[in-house]
Parts: structure tokens; C-alpha cells; sequence
């Protein structure tokens, strides 16, 4: 049975690669209701804290940059919920024989360079026209600026290599093969190194 594009939609928004049979579905329709009344529940909270503000102090500039901070902190809630919910009921697991193993993580490896590519670009893009909307000057200095080059680029880096690591972690091989186990516990060990390397590095480029 062919897929319909909602379907489609919800399998790539929480990163089901397998098919979306009963169990899945049911335990996502439960994410979805538990993170709608979250969500209503604190914009609800939100938007009688926000008249408050208004009434006492007058400040649009305090009460949009509280609502703007609260805003970002449950989007990132929401999305923590997510991947904690997904991983603990074993939503986003990949079955693979051990064959394939290799193959299907050279597979997430170039999604994941991918995905990366397009977020710096897409950041390149807000950055400068965030940077320009208030002035409406020159486009060509934003357009070459090294300081907004270099951001996206780290920024890029950071999200292929998170979206890289969470989507190998969901390949599930047979425990049972020990050379595949030996394998994928030395992988884990460089990707923990190259994680303390990039780290390090933005560490020192930021001082």
C-alpha cells in the first residue's frame, strides 16, 4: 500500500525510517496529544504572564524578550520529550542484518553531510537578512562577512554531525556477533573522540 504524504510527513518528522504499523502509531498519536496540551498549557501561562508585564511595566522590549526566551525553551523541551519518548519505546529503531550494517551508516553518514549543508545554508540566509532588515544597507559586507561565514559553517558542522550521531545510534544488528559488537564499540570510541575534538575546537576558535 502506497504511502499518503501525511504519512510521509509524520515518519520523517520523527525520524521513522521502518513502516508506521499500529504499535508506532498509537505510541505517536500519545506523544503528539501529551506535547499539544503541554504546549497549550504554557501558552496559555504564557500569554496571561505577558498582559501582567505590559500592565506593571510597560516594557514591550522585556515582555517580547521573555516571551521569545520561554517560547524557544519549550520548543527545545518539546523536541527533548521527543527524542526521549522515541528512544525509550524503540520508535526510530533500524533493524539491519550485519551485512548491511556498514552500508546502512555510509548511508546516514552522507544524509547526515547533507542535512548539515543545507542547515548552514539555510542559517546563512536568516543571518543575513536579520543582519540587513533593520538598516536596509549594502548586502555585499554581510554577504562576505567572516564572522557570519565561519557561524554557519561551525553551525552546519554541529547539526550534520548530531543528526549523524542519532540516527547511527538507531541501527539495531544482531547482539549476538561479536565481531559486529567489537566494531561498533571501537566507533563509538573514535565518535566520542572526534565529539571532544570538535568541542575543543570551537572552544578555541571562540577565544
Amino acid at each position: 500500500m502506497k504511502e499518503t504524504i501525511s504519512t510521509k510527513i509524520i515518519k520523517w518528522f520523527y525520524g521513522i525510517h521502518g513502516p508506521l504499523d499500529e504499535y508506532r502509531r498509537n505510541e505517536l498519536n500519545r506523544i503528539g496529544n501529551n506535547i499539544a496540551i503541554f504546549l497549550l498549557s504554557i501558552n496559555l501561562l504564557l500569554s496571561f504572564i505577558a498582559s501582567l508585564l505590559m500592565l506593571s511595566t510597560n516594557n514591550s522590549e522585556l515582555t517580547l524578550d521573555i516571551v521569545v526566551s520561554v517560547l524557544l525553551l519549550t520548543v527545545f523541551a518539546s523536541l527533548g520529550y521527543i527524542l526521549y519518548e522515541t528512544k525509550r519505546h524503540h520508535l526510530t529503531e533500524i533493524d539491519v542484518e550485519a551485512k548491511q550494517e556498514s552500508k546502512t551508516k555510509q548511508k546516514f553518514i552522507k544524509r547526515a553531510i547533507g542535512l548539515g549543508i543545507y542547515f548552514a545554508i539555510v542559517m546563512y540566509g536568516l543571518t543575513i537578512l536579520i543582519d540587513w532588515l533593520p538598516n536596509k544597507g549594502a548586502l555585499i559586507p554581510l554577504l562576505t562577512e567572516p564572522s557570519t561565514i565561519s557561524s554557519v559553517i561551525v553551525s552546519g558542522l554541529i547539526y550534520g554531525l548530531l543528526m549523524g550521531t542519532w540516527e547511527i545510534h538507531q541501527i539495531k544488528s544482531d547482539p549476538n556477533d561479536k565481531k559486529v559488537t567489537q566494531n561498533h564499540l571501537h566507533q563509538k570510541y573514535w565518535l566520542v573522540l572526534f565529539i571532544i575534538i570538535v568541542i575543543t575546537s570551537l572552544l578555541l576558535i571562540h577565544k
